[in-house]
Parts: C-alpha cells; sequence; structure tokens
C-alpha cells in the first residue's frame, strides 16, 4: 500500500473496514443471538412473578422488565465489545491493521465506533424482545403503561447497555486479551457493586454511588440530585477513561 493510500483511509473508510471485519467473526453473530436470548431468559422472571398479590406499579413495570433484560444481555454486548479488539490480538491480525492505518489511535476509535453503532440496536432489539414477552402478564394484571414511560424506560436501558459496551471495549484496549477483558468486565458489573455496598456499610461511606452500574444507571435515569448526578458522572467518566488511558499509552509506545 503506498503513501497516498494509507493517508486516504480517513475515519469513515476506518469504520466501514472495522464493520466489515466485526460481521465477518463467528463470534459477532452468536453475540448477537446471545443478546437476544439472554435478554429474553432475563425477562422470564418479571413475566412469571408478577402476581395480583405484589404488581408493580404502571410507571414501575417497564423498568422492572428492562431491568432484568438488561441484566441477560450486557453479558453478550460485553463479550462481543471485548472481541471487537482481542481477536485481532489474538490471530495476530492487528499487526497488519497498523500497517495498514498507521494512526492506531484512529483505528481505535473506529472500533469504538463500531461497537457503539453495533451495541445500540442490538440493545434496542434485545430489550424489544424482553418486553414483548412480558406483556401478556402485564395485561393480566391490568397494567398498560403508557408509550411514554415505556419508550423513557427503555432509552435509559439502552443508554446503560451502550456504556457497558463501551466500557468492556475499554478494558480490552487496556489487557488485550479476551479472557480477563471478559473477566473484568462481568466482575465490575455483577460483583463490585454489592463488593462496595458491604464495605460502604462497614466504614459508613456511601462507596456503592461509584461502581459502573450504579453510577451508570442513576446518570442516566436522570431523577437523582443535581449532587447524585455530577458524581455519577465523573465516575462513569473515570471508569471509561482509567483503562482507555493505560491501553492507549500502550499502543502508541509499544509494538502490537
Amino acid at each position: 500500500m503506498t503513501a497516498g493510500e494509507k493517508q486516504r483511509l480517513s475515519l469513515p473508510h476506518l469504520v466501514s473496514s472495522e464493520w466489515l471485519k466485526l460481521r465477518s467473526l463467528r463470534s459477532f453473530w452468536l453475540g448477537a443471538a446471545g443478546a437476544v436470548l439472554l435478554a429474553a431468559a432475563g425477562a422470564l422472571l418479571p413475566a412469571l412473578f408478577f402476581t395480583a398479590d405484589n404488581p408493580p406499579t404502571q410507571r414501575e413495570a417497564p423498568f422492572v422488565v428492562f431491568q432484568f433484560g438488561s441484566m441477560g444481555a450486557q453479558i453478550a454486548l460485553l463479550v462481543l465489545a471485548v472481541l471487537s479488539l482481542t481477536s485481532e490480538y489474538a490471530s495476530g491480525s492487528i499487526r497488519l491493521t497498523f500497517v495498514a492505518a498507521p494512526r492506531r489511535l484512529q483505528v481505535i476509535v473506529a472500533k469504538a465506533v463500531v461497537v457503539t453503532a453495533v451495541s445500540t440496536p442490538l440493545a434496542f432489539g434485545s430489550l424489544a424482545v424482553a418486553y414483548a414477552e412480558c406483556i401478556p402478564a402485564l395485561r393480566s394484571l391490568g397494567l398498560r403503561p403508557t408509550p411514554a414511560s415505556i419508550l423513557g424506560a427503555l432509552l435509559q436501558h439502552v443508554g446503560y447497555l451502550v456504556l457497558v459496551a463501551l466500557f468492556a471495549f475499554a478494558v480490552a484496549l487496556a489487557v488485550r486479551r479476551t479472557a480477563a477483558g471478559v473477566g473484568i468486565g462481568l466482575a465490575v458489573v455483577f460483583v463490585l457493586p454489592t463488593v462496595l455496598s458491604l464495605l460502604g456499610d462497614a466504614l459508613h461511606l456511601k462507596l456503592a454511588q461509584v461502581d459502573f452500574s450504579t453510577a451508570a444507571h442513576s446518570l442516566l435515569s436522570g431523577s437523582s440530585s443535581t449532587r447524585t448526578l455530577l458524581t455519577s458522572a465523573v465516575a462513569v467518566t473515570a471508569w471509561l477513561a482509567a483503562p482507555l488511558l493505560v491501553g492507549g499509552l500502550a499502543l502508541v509506545r509499544n509494538d502490537a
């Protein structure tokens, strides 16, 4: 490839190339199907356990459904986001990518754009399936949430799932290994909230506010106080920026 051809690899060209590479992976299609299936599996809980003895309110119902649906979908989206980067490191093809596009950080930006563009419709689709699964249970209880409340809850949880995918991508950039990226991502999303909550209770500190999942949900809900929203925004930014900074510095200083 000539120097002139390399210069023509603009960000849109790189995004197109990264999207082609991602959709050529078998794991991408498995992950996409997994997001829908895991969201549907998560939604089984409210579908089965919404009862007349303890029903949610009409306003709460969509949030409960999407909360359980996103618990399943985020696993698949997290794994997909990690694989979007680590699959090339595992095969060694990342070296060819950087030869074709020497501006390494631009390649990472293109990959992050693709992760965002892919995780957004997958989040919408998987959560829509989860909600459709619960409609009979909701109607049996006389619950018919308004379109506005359904859309608001959906957008909140789609935003959360996209943030989870971007965080997983940032971790993958820092560690460059699939197992480590997935393990750290799952630990932060599922385990750390409980650990910080228990530790905060013991120390009489509100540590749970700064874990990634709690902060992301709080930020996207928009219903907290200004101080809490600011704390959540800082926490989410820090969780995303720290692995991106570590991975970015390693990327420009070391060989692929």
